[in-house]
């Protein structure tokens, strides 16, 4: 029986990987923006980014620079991580929010207490660079 300690498993951060629909979206996190995809044939925003729009089925779109502003829909405290690299960060608030702009987005929430959350409360988007190709989106209080 060996008593050589077993290192505790590490895990690296998982990030996206854009797709053509996507890239502007990351491009846009990178140069510390929001932006959102529209739909060129009805007009409609619709977040996250995909080929067909939803309300006419157009595939054609833009990107547009839109404000970074919500108010919180709801949240989770995480407990439990779905990935090892989380564990340490553990717990952690994760929240849903209604944008300005007119979609919700999901992202972690930071320098917020538990006790002082509230459907509505006011928060912005804020971007963290990973590497030199990812950021990745998160709220603070607005």
């Amino acid at each position: 029986m060996s008593t050589t300690p077993v290192a505790a498993p590490t895990s690296e951060r998982p990030l996206p990987i854009p797709t053509r629909e996507s890239q502007p979206y990351w491009d846009g996190m990178r140069e510390g923006r929001l932006m959102l995809q529209h739909c060129a044939g009805c007009g409609k925003v619709r977040h996250y980014p995909r080929p067909v729009c939803p309300h006419c089925f157009s595939m054609e779109s833009t990107f547009k620079k839109a404000p970074t502003g919500g108010t919180i829909h709801t949240w989770t405290v995480c407990h439990h991580p779905f990935n090892f690299f989380f564990k340490a960060s553990a717990p952690y608030i994760v929240a849903l929010v209604d944008m300005d702009a007119g979609v919700r987005v999901n992202a972690p929430l930071r320098g917020v207490n538990e006790a002082d959350l509230k459907i509505g409360k006011r928060v912005r988007l804020d971007f963290e660079p990973v590497n030199k190709e990812v950021t990745l989106p998160f709220f603070v209080s607005d």
